[in-house]
Parts: structure tokens; sequence; C-alpha cells
């Protein structure tokens, strides 16, 4: 273990009550409410927020979820949006939700209307171009680029923003007044730093992983543009009471750049015990000298100074950072104790090659040049590509996604002996091109849903997966023109999962998803009337806010029946007080049962099943042709059975329905059929595969007539023995049992007529009859004398090209 140099003493609040304030981080602000008030929810980076009753996979789906909102901010939201429950603001409460850009502004915007409540701007950004690495962030400005974290007891949001002014970049550490934007605490302060002749290089490094407010201190992770000029791993501890600071560490002194300290914009990890866990990027590795590249680090804050109480190195760690490889891309999430484990606190993550490692807190294992054994594990290429980002984990899962792969699950379990193991446990069917962050939402041990911004063919998507099976339950791109993402996301950014809404950022928006209204079916379904007339009550539907159960007015209702030729008394209808919308409805002229749905822009559908019935007063059915046809059984007749209906005057009666059966499964084209203008009703009919006359049942309410057909067999498919097998008998005597074969076509009819021929392949034996013709069950029975001599006789039953039937006799 070594001390970094430089640290500074200062008073610290207490410790007790930064433990409490760390237990907000996680906890319901109220019954049904939650807060996010850090980076990747909690302290421990799990990404998890297991508070969440109303989002399930039953109804994240294109029908009950979508878009909500799309608010309009002035740059890239890198950083996560966090979220406060009830707060206290603008003389009101509101749902806040806290969202900071590139262009280094924040908001402050009630998370369910999108109305601004406060904005404050930092400064001027710095543009990339001066940066020096251009195409790596994928934004055109730097301003606040990591999430900040929120001190619910003090009501302060502590965030960094990188200026430029006249040529010259700085960073700067704020603290803001949640209800008013107001900076506090003397703030803002210039975050410098410097460690013997090593001076902190503000243009060249870049503020990426998530602010950490744990046991009373507030830390900064410091790295890299992206490409390594001049720049080195820096973290900064300050007092977030009064913004002094405290410590300052570089995790590379001995180098001009490099063990950037990145995480692909994860903050650091902090245990209950405040120890701090994070990964380097690439650099020399020499522990002696604090060269810290490719490395898991734990640190603590002990007397005003940062110290590294223990490591992890893997054993290739110059192969990757020569390859660019780095350890350092994949954040640390730490695990809950894990039960009956010789190592029950463990962290996980991976790197840009894939690989996955769980370790133990408790003892990082230091630098092994040979190999990785001595952590709980490690799986090389675990992943199909590199991890940007920490793992996230659930329900004693653990969720990766590494760029252009499958989302893949882990299962974390401990065996007999007491080991800590991860095993793959399910990934998603595709490939996802993802340059975001993803997060988990549940309710406890249930309803896990994960989900991820990605960009597909140059378009933003969100996509949301079922955390067990990983079956994709909801894409944005499934209704686009509702539910679009918008403009192209920024790299690692995360969204947010708060009290059943999704808060994504994007290029030039604060993006809100959620379940979408309810139009609920109130009135007038399952109606029956007489085609043509009008339906007995109105079609209505409530529309209701699905988080609260209360009725919506204003909402504008669609109604439609599918093209089916029906009237609305108005096809469209407005919302009113009791959240209810109605529009009566005539049924077409043509007898049918139909659906109705009613819809509105971004919201759920109902449906109503309506139906149309014949005009009453058919007295009489009689068949006009298509009566006495033969053909083969399974085919269509060559024409239409026709059937006229006349009223009780012997006039053509149009718009019944009349329906056909024969009782055999054969089927009728249409059924029912709606008599014309003229009173006739054509159908064509599919013969069943029964050989037989046919008496077709054809009727509308009481009246029945009985068109015959025949169904004539298809052609010989199959010749088997009925009787007379295998039997026994002397010299010159019959056979006990007479000789029955049956031809059947491929349906098993038999077939009438047929000459068979009988042979006994000269065995010298007497039959009744050699070439005897099928019945009308397609069978033939004849007898058979035995030959002079003892042995065995094979007689074969031919037909055509069927296959014969063989007897075997015995001769005694």
């Amino acid at each position: 273990m070594r001390s970094t140099r430089l640290g500074r003493s200062t008073k610290l609040l207490p410790a007790a009550l930064f433990t409490f304030l760390l237990s907000l981080l996680t906890l319901p602000a109220a019954t049904g409410q939650v807060n996010i008030l850090t980076n990747k929810m909690d302290n421990a980076r799990t990404g998890q927020n297991s508070n969440e009753a109303l989002l399930t996979p039953a109804r994240v789906n294109s029908t009950q979820f979508g878009k909500l909102l799309a608010i309009d901010v002035d740059g890239y939201v890198s950083a996560q949006p966090l979220y406060m429950s009830a707060l206290a603001i603008n003389g009101g409460t509101h749902n806040v939700v806290f969202v900071a850009t590139e262009h280094n502004s924040v908001y402050a915007l009630d998370a369910d209307t999108g109305a601004q409540l406060w904005k404050v701007n930092l400064g001027p950004s710095v543009p990339v171009s001066v940066e020096g690495c251009p195409n790596v962030t994928a934004v055109t400005e730097i301003g606040i680029l990591s999430t900040p974290v929120i001190d619910p007891v003090s009501n302060t949001i502590y965030l960094t923003s990188k200026t430029y002014v006249n040529g010259d970049a700085s960073h700067s550490l704020h603290a803001l007044d949640i209800t008013t934007g107001a900076e506090k605490l003397g703030g803002p302060v210039t975050v410098s730093g410097a460690i013997g002749s090593l001076n902190f290089t503000p243009l060249t490094q870049k503020q990426r992983p998530g602010l950490l407010l744990s046991n009373g201190m507030l830390y900064l992770g410091y790295g890299s543009n992206g490409c390594d000029f001049n720049a080195r791993g820096w973290l900064f501890a300050y007092n977030p009471a009064n913004l002094q600071q405290v410590a300052v560490m570089t995790t590379q002194p001995d180098n001009s750049y490099g063990s950037s300290i990145w995480q692909g914009g994860v903050g650091p990890a902090a245990d209950s015990a405040g120890n701090i866990y994070f990964s380097t990027a690439n650099g020399d590795f020499n522990y002696s000298l604090m060269d810290l590249g490719d490395s898991v680090l734990k640190v603590s804050m002990d007397g005003g100074t940062l110290n590294v109480l223990d490591y992890f190195t893997p054993f290739d760690q110059a192969a990757k950072a020569a390859s660019d490889q780095d350890l350092g891309s994949g954040g640390v999430t730490l695990l809950p104790p894990q039960a009956g484990s010789s190592t029950p606190n463990l962290l996980v993550t991976s790197s840009k090659d894939g690989a996955l490692y769980l370790i133990n807190t408790d003892n990082l294992g230091g630098y092994n040049p040979v190999d990785n054994s001595q952590i709980v594990q490690h799986t090389p290429s675990a992943l199909g590509g590199r991890l940007f980002g920490s793992p996230l984990y659930w329900n004693n899962t653990v969720f990766l996604l590494a760029h252009q792969d499958y989302i893949r699950s882990f299962s974390l379990s401990v065996d007999g002996n007491g080991q800590s193991s991860l095993a793959p446990l399910a990934q998603t069917s595709l490939k996802l091109t993802n340059n975001a962050l993803p997060v988990i939402s549940a309710n406890g041990n249930t309803n896990g849903i994960v989900w991820i911004v990605q960009t597909v063919s140059s378009i933003p998507q969100l996509s949301a997966y079922d955390a067990v099976s990983l079956g994709q339950l909801y894409n944005s791109s499934i209704n686009p023109s509702r539910d679009a993402l918008g403009t192209t996301n920024p790299h690692f950014a995360t969204p947010t999962l708060a009290n059943g809404k999704l808060y994504a950022g994007t290029q030039t928006q604060l993006v809100v998803y959620g379940l979408l209204p309810e139009i609920n079916a109130n009135g007038g379904d399952n109606q029956t009337a007489v085609a043509g007339t009008k339906l007995p009550n109105p079609i209505s539907v409530l529309a209701v806010d699905p988080y609260t159960g209360k009725p919506l007015s204003g909402v504008n209702v669609t109604f439609d029946d599918g093209g089916k030729q029906g009237t609305f008394s108005s096809p469209t209808a407005v919302s009113d007080s009791n959240g209810q919308a109605s529009t009566m409805y005539t049924l077409p002229a043509t007898p049918q049962t139909l659906t109705i749905t009613a819809s509105s822009s971004a919201s759920t559908t109902a449906s109503f099943t309506e139906q149309g019935t014949a005009i009453p007063g058919v007295a009489a059915l009689s068949v006009v042709s298509g009566g006495k046809q033969v053909g083969i059984v399974g085919t269509t007749l060559p024409l239409p059975l026709v059937i006229k209906a006349k009223d009780a005057a012997g006039k053509a009666f149009p718009g019944a329905s009349i329906s056909f059966s024969d009782g055999l499964g054969g089927t009728f084209s249409p059924n029912p059929a709606i008599t014309g203008s003229t009173g006739l009703a054509n159908t064509t009919y599919t013969l069943p595969t029964v050989a037989k006359t046919i008496a077709v049942a054809v009727s509308t309410g009481s009246l029945l007539v009985h068109p015959t057909e025949q169904a004539k067999p298809d052609s010989a498919a199959t010749m088997k023995i009925i009787q007379g097998n295998n039997q026994t008998a002397h010299p010159n005597n019959k056979l006990p049992k007479t000789l029955i074969v049956a031809v059947t076509d491929k349906y098993g009819n038999g077939l009438p007529g047929l000459t068979l021929t009988f042979s006994d392949n000269n065995a010298g034996g007497v039959f009744s009859t050699l070439n005897p013709l099928t019945n009308s069950l397609g069978r033939v029975t004849y007898t058979y004398t035995t030959p002079p001599r003892k042995g065995t006789v094979t007689i074969t039953a031919t037909y055509s090209t069927v296959a014969p039937a063989v007897f075997t006799e015995t001769v005694n």
C-alpha cells in the first residue's frame, strides 16, 4: 500500500450524515415514489431501479407504452438525467428531472409535463476542435460531460463544467440549489491540482465519470480527451459542505500520459465503509512507482490523503495497453454480499477485449505475471465486443452489453464449496449497435426489464428486453411516427427510469417515454341490430391517466370500423370532464360481425365487437343449381351451389345470411353467403374426404333445404389384408377362414368394381375365383384349397400398381 501525494486536511461533514445520504440514493422517497440521485442509480453502480411497480413486461409494448414528451434543450445530453420526486419548487410540489448539457446548461424540468422550472448556463463550452481529438466523443462541444450527483438533505446538485474563455480551458466544480439553480457554498471553484512537478492540464483532461458522493466526501475522476494527449488519470476529493479540495491523486505519475479514469462515463463505486473502486485505462504499470495502468483500484480517504489500499492488474496488462484493449473502458460494479461464499464481497468488471473479471473486494489480488488465477474468476472473451460502462446487476444476475454484441446475462451463484462464480444464462436474439449504457427496472425480484438506447442505421432507438429471457418487449422503431427517439444520442449516455417513466437524452432533447393514456371501452360493446340500421346504444370510451387512474379530459378520440362502410354520427370526439367520449354507429347494409376501434394519437386502443343481422322475413329457400354433382373426395365441385331466398310474397329477398354444412368436414366458400339483390347466394363446395352421397344442410333461421352431392373415392392407393393370413390346413383342404382383402384410396375409402388377381405362385392350390371384383366397400372375399404337398404357401393379391397384399399359409 502506498499513499499518493497531495493530501490536505479539512473539516468534513459527520460520517453518519453521509451514510444516511447514501441510503437515500436508492430508497423510495415516498410510497410509490423513487429518487435517482446518482449515476447508474446507486453508489454500487448496479444500474438497477428495483422500486419500479408500473413498468412491467406485460405493459411495456408498442400498444401500451410509447413516447410521451420531447423537451428541447440547448445541447447534447451526455450526462444521465437525475430525478427527485415530490420536490417543493417554484411554489408547488413537482416531480423533477435534472438535465445537464454539453452546452454547459442545467435544466430543472417538471418530469410529468416537461415545464421548465429553472435553467442556468455555466459559461461557454469548449469546442471539440481545440481539444485535438474531434472524432472520439461524437459531440461538437464539451461542457457538462459527467453525471452530477444530488444531496437530498441539503437540496444540492454537484456537477462539473468545462469552459473556454479567451483561449483558456478550465474545469469548475459547482454546487447548485436544486430548487432555484443558484450557486451555493461559495461555488463555483476551479478544479486544479499538482503532485510534485506534475500539473493538472485542463484542456486535454475530461471529467467523464459520474460524480461520487460517499461517506462525507465528493469525488471527481478525470482522464484524457480520448486520444491520450498529455493527459493522465486524476482523482480529486472535495468537501461537499464548502467545496474545499481535500486531496488529489494521479494514477500515472511517471509517464507523460496514461491510466485515465473514464469507465465509459460510469462514476467510481463506493462500499458502505466509504472505500472507492474504479478501473484505469491504458498506461504504464509499475506499482512501486504508482503507475497504475489497466488496473482496478481500491482507494480510501485517510487523514486527508487518498490511499491505494489494494489493486488488481491483469497479467496481460502490457499487451492491453499496446493494443488499446484497456480495462478502464469498463466500470466497476459492486455486488451484494453473497451468503455462504468464501468470498462474499465481490465486484465485477470487463474490458475492451471482452474479458470478464469477478474479484474479491477484500483482496483484489494484485498482479500475477503468469495468469489471473489470483482473482475469483477470469473468463476471457466472455463478450463479443468492447464493454463501455459498468455491468448491470439484478436478482443474482449480471448483465453486460459490449459494443455491437448481444446483451448477455450471467447467473451469479455460490457452489457447495463456497466458491462464487458467474455462468452464462441468456442473451438477446440479435446483436445491438449500442453507444449508450443500459439500465434495469424491476419491482423487487420481479418484472425485470433491461433498457438500452442504441443507434441502428444512424437512427437512435429505445429498446426494452425482458430481464429473464432477454426477449425484446419494445422498440421505438415499431411506431416511428409516434415514438421516434429523434436526433443522435451521445456516446455512453444513460437513460433514467423513475416512477413509471424513462428519460433519455439526445443531441437536442430530453425524450420521455411511459405508459400511454388508456382508452377503455365504457359502453356499447357486443350490440346486435339489423344490418343497415343504427345500433341501439352509443359506442362510448373512457380516457384514463394510467399513472393516477383519473379521467382525462380533452383527449381526441377517433372511431373506425376498418372500412366496413358503416357510418358514425361523428368519427371523432373529445373526452369531456369525466373522460368520456362517444358516437352513434349505423351498421353497413350487409349482415356481418365487425370490429370498431377507438384510439388517440398517443394512447392505447379500445375495441368493440358488433353484429349486423339479416333483415327478417325470409319465407322460403330453394336450390337453383349446383345440386346432384359428382366429384372426387377432397376436391371442389365444378359448379357453385346456388340458393335462392324468397319472402312470403315469393319475391327475391336480399341481405339474407345463408349457412352451409355437410357434417363431414367439407368446406364452403363463402360461409355464410349473403343473398344479393336477386335473392341469390352462391358458394363453392370442397367435398370432404369421405366417399358417400351427401345431404348438404342449407339454412337461414329455421328454414332448411338439403341439396345432395356425390363424393366418389380417389384412385387406388392401398391394398390391405382384412382376414385370413397365417392359417394352417392339411393338404387338399380348404383354409378355415376365407381370405379377404380391401383396396382403398389415400383417405381409406373402399373402391368398388376393381378386378383383383390372385396367385399362389404355382403352389398347386385352388382359388374359389382368380379374378374377383371388389364390392361396395372395396373388398374381395374368396376361399382357398391347399395343394397336395406340405409346406409354406405364399398367396399374392394384386391390382395395378398398388403394393400387393401377401398371405402366408402353412400346409401340414
